[in-house]
Order: C-alpha cells, then structure tokens, then sequence
C-alpha cells in the first residue's frame, strides 16, 4: 500500500477520488501477484474468505481486503529487501502491473501519471549549432522541441514516469547547458492560466558521473531545481536523473 499511501498523502498535490482508490484496492488484491504471494504463506481459504466477505458485505466490505492487501505487500518488502535493485523499480511495476488492470490496458492509468511524471527541461544557451539528445533510455519518453523554447537558443522538453531517465546529450558548438528539473504543466479547468502544483521529489542527478543532487528535493513546475553545465564543441554529456512520488513528509 505503500505507492498508493504516496499518491494520497501528496503535499499540495490534488487529492484523488475515492471511487479510484477503491478500485485499486480492489485491483491489487485480485492481481495475480497479491493471489500468489499469499497464498504462499497462507491457506489460500483466508483469501477466498477476504473476497467473499466483500461481495457480500454492505459496509466496510474492504475491511478484510486491505488485510490480505497489508500483509503481502509486508512479505514483498522482505523479499525485495534480498534483492540487488532500488525501490523505485517495484514501484514502476506495482503500478504498471497492479494499478494497469482497472483500465485493461498495458500502462500507467492516465490519471495517476500526474503525480508520477518528471518534467526535465534542457537548452543549449546559443542559437548557433546543433544541440541533440543522442539517446533516451525511456522507450515511452515523451520528448519535444516546442516552438517557445527554442528562443536564444535549443531546448528540449522531456517528459518520463519511469522514476530513472539516463539520456546523452552533444552541442556541436561551446557554451552553456541549463537545465531545469520539474513537475509536469497541467492548468485548472476553469482557467487555464493557473497552473495545478503536481509535486515530484527527485533525488538524484549526475552529469559525466558526477553527483549534482543527491538529496531528496520536492519540485514542482513553478518552483523547479535548475544547474548549468559548461559544454565543449562536440562534447556528450551523460545525465542520469531519478525521483520518486512526492511524500507529505518532505
């Protein structure tokens, strides 16, 4: 429960409906992985139990499913705790996996990206040359040269809710390289020149193997972490960010 406990408690951030939450609850305990890590420890009769107690139960009917659900996300923890990889990579899959079955499609629901989703701005502060991204290693990243970006020099808009975007980047000419780590842009219904603060905690940047960040730091899209690098004609930079869902806590 811990990504959807992420996603709820967002400081700032829009709460999410209730109907969404109980439908990823519900998700997550018919998932294949809460069916089979439990009943690996357990009778599978207490999780037949937990799902006929809910469909007949009028009131707090998900009372025994947040249990089962609790529990196996308990046992997953010790089992990720033996494994040599980070945090964020279960997140990615219990959300694309678990989360993903409530719209019978093969990624993140639409409406949980905005607490997700990176927004990674870089610009070659020169109009003169060529600024390219050689490589992105996100195959879903949502990547732009928007017209009003490109004004005194060449910018890219990167978009990515991965939670680790590595990517290379080369000027063909000397100068400067600002980049600026945000949430994504999103603006109210009602006037869509107010922007809605979607925070993201990032808690890693490096240039060239060099560490930059490495403390967490929540962002939002007006309020975003900024660094410059100074680059050499025909020099790659290699950049590697990662961040998390924002916490209340930070």
């Amino acid at each position: 429960m811990q990504a959807e406990k992420i996603l709820a408690e967002g400081k700032n951030n829009p709460s999410i409906p209730a109907n969404l939450l109980q439908e990823c609850l519900k998700a997550m305990f018919e998932s294949s992985r809460t069916y089979g890590l439990f009943t690996a420890y357990f009778d599978e009769e207490l999780y037949r139990y937990a799902s006929i107690y809910y469909e007949e139960r009028a009131f707090g009917k998900d009372r025994l499913m947040y249990s089962v659900v609790g529990v196996t996300k308990v046992l997953e923890d010790l089992e990720i705790s033996q494994r040599d990889h980070l945090p964020y990579q279960d997140l990615q899959r219990f959300l694309e996996q678990d989360f993903a079955t409530i719209h019978k499609v093969s990624q993140t629901p639409d409406k949980f990206k905005p607490y997700l989703t990176a927004r990674i701005d870089i610009k070659l502060m020169t109009p003169e040359g060529d600024f390219q991204i050689l490589s992105v290693s996100d195959d879903k990243v949502n990547m732009a040269r928007p017209a009003w970006f490109q004004k005194d020099g060449i910018g890219y808009m990167v978009q990515s809710y991965t939670g680790k975007l590595d990517f290379t980047a080369k000027a063909t000419v000397d100068g400067q390289i600002q980049m600026w780590l945000r949430g994504v842009d999103i603006r109210t219904p009602e006037d869509k020149s107010k922007r809605i603060p979607y925070w993201i905690d990032y808690t890693k940047l490096t240039v060239n193997d060099e560490t930059i960040l490495d403390t967490l730091t929540p962002v939002w899209h007006d309020k975003p972490y900024r660094h410059f690098i100074d680059v050499k004609a025909d020099e790659e930079i290699k950049l590697q960010v990662e961040w998390l869902p924002h916490r209340s806590d930070t």
